[in-house]
């Protein structure tokens, strides 16, 4: 279930791959007549493919699902699905490292399905932490409105912004006070990768964005969601192989760029950091 670049990565690697038997590639999800059996299932990418994805399976089926909407795991048993995409999700979730230790917490989240569903994820990942949130969207007045709704900025330990666009940057010159704008490196953008690290803007460089450990984006020219996009796919591929030969599902396995990954919790854990 491929959307075009998917498509193009796994022609251009399929064939690395001697373990995958018989493919066959479907392009929506009316294409499917009867249910799907006995099949490692490759995507589907779209949100509402996958929504609707569980009333075409039959019996003896597993999904590398390549969308990265996990607010979407509850439609599935643990052991019939995994999410490959590197997820905002994810990315909530290595937050902990950095605000395990903190008490008091601004949460600023567009006002889109994106930023509410990821914010949602962090009020079920964090619930002994004291958040001040409020959405924001793109209007100066409500910028302004929003930063004032979560109270007193002096008294927040940090300031976590959801955004998958650039708002972002209007929203950071609404963060202050009447004594001094908040500190920029106490900040935590979430914003999948939606800015390319290697050409930020000198003044916003101090908010902590999220990168890998193993290797810096910041050197990647390629646009960033697009690299990982096919990094996706080529994990698919592998992932699949290693079902075929060895008959159950890996723990884990290692990437030439991305190093060591588990597979935990229905996800693969990428290596991510912030700074």
């Amino acid at each position: 279930l491929l959307t075009p670049i998917f498509y193009e990565s796994f022609i251009s690697e399929i064939e690395n791959y001697p373990n995958i038997p018989k493919i066959e590639f479907i392009y929506s999800l009316a294409e499917i007549k009867s249910n799907i059996e006995n099949s490692l299932i490759v995507g589907p990418i779209t949100n509402s493919d996958l929504r609707e994805l569980p009333r075409h399976l039959g019996n003896n089926t597993f999904i590398l699902a390549l969308s990265n909407d996990f607010s979407l795991m509850k439609k599935y048993a643990d052991n019939e699905i995994i999410f490959i995409p590197n997820s905002p999700y994810l990315h909530v979730n290595k937050l902990n490292q950095y605000i395990e230790n903190q008490r008091s917490i601004g949460v600023l989240y567009k006002q889109n399905d994106y930023g509410l569903k990821v914010f949602n994820h962090f009020q079920d990942k964090y619930p002994l932490h004291f958040i001040k949130s409020s959405s924001f969207g793109t209007r100066a007045i409500d910028l302004e409105l929003s930063v004032n709704l979560i109270g007193n900025l002096n008294e927040l330990d940090s300031v976590v912004i959801i955004d998958d666009s650039y708002s972002y940057k209007d929203l950071i010159g609404y963060l202050a006070t009447d004594e001094n704008t908040y500190p920029l490196d106490k900040i935590y953008l979430i914003d999948n990768f939606l800015e390319q690290r290697n050409v930020l803007e000198n003044y916003y460089k101090p908010v902590n964005r999220t990168n890998f450990s193993t290797f810096d984006m910041s050197n990647s020219k390629e646009p960033h969601r697009e690299f990982l996009f096919k990094k996706s796919s080529e994990l698919t591929l592998i992932i699949a192989d290693k079902i075929f030969s060895k008959k159950s599902l890996p723990k884990s396995i290692n990437h030439p760029i991305f190093g060591y990954l588990s597979i935990e919790s229905q996800m693969i854990n990428y290596p991510i950091i912030f700074e």
